[in-house]
């Protein structure tokens, strides 16, 4: 099972819901895309401040691994490429909120159109948007104190008065 982070995309002008074909589905998790084409997929997925951050890091990581000893100098560039597939469909999400999406919900399933099937039979069958209206809620009855005790006639016990006192 893929578990898929559901963002909404902002409403247009008039409309009272967004085109359900408009909703972004965002994989969690590791992106095999991403790994092996990580440029081509940034500029695939129309991400373009992180295809910048993307060559100033991979840049400087090529300038790092040059100044290391050249058994080594793979490992900074494989770490970066594998730190990249790791945190590329979050770096997605970001870019979608950034431009007006929201996430509303999470969906799983096999494969993205089970999903999708998920979310929207869900969102059909959901409660409506407004609660209705909760009944006035009673107010408590006015306190009103016990009726005294009757005065007894005859005292049992160790005290001979009402009250407790010793005469």
């Amino acid at each position: 099972m893929r578990i898929y982070n559901v963002l909404e995309p902002p409403l247009e002008t008039g409309s009272a819901k967004p085109d359900p074909v408009s909703y972004a589905f965002v994989k969690e998790g590791f992106s095999w895309p991403a790994l092996f084409l990580g440029p081509f997929w940034v500029l695939w997925k129309r991400m373009w401040l992180v295809f910048l951050a993307y060559l100033a890091a991979a840049l400087s990581i090529g300038v790092l691994a040059d100044a290391l000893p050249e058994a080594i100098s793979f490992v900074p560039p494989t770490l970066f490429i594998l730190l990249f597939a790791l945190e590329a469909n979050n770096l997605r999400c970001w870019t979608l909120e950034r431009r007006g999406y929201r996430l509303v919900d999470v969906s799983f399933g096999d494969s993205i159109s089970e999903a999708e099937l998920r979310f929207f039979s869900r969102e059909t069958t959901a409660a409506p948007a407004t609660p209705p209206p909760a009944e006035p809620k009673k107010a408590p009855p006015p306190f009103t104190p016990p009726p005294a005790p009757p005065e007894a006639v005859e005292i049992v016990g160790l005290f001979p008065r009402p009250g407790g006192g010793m005469p």
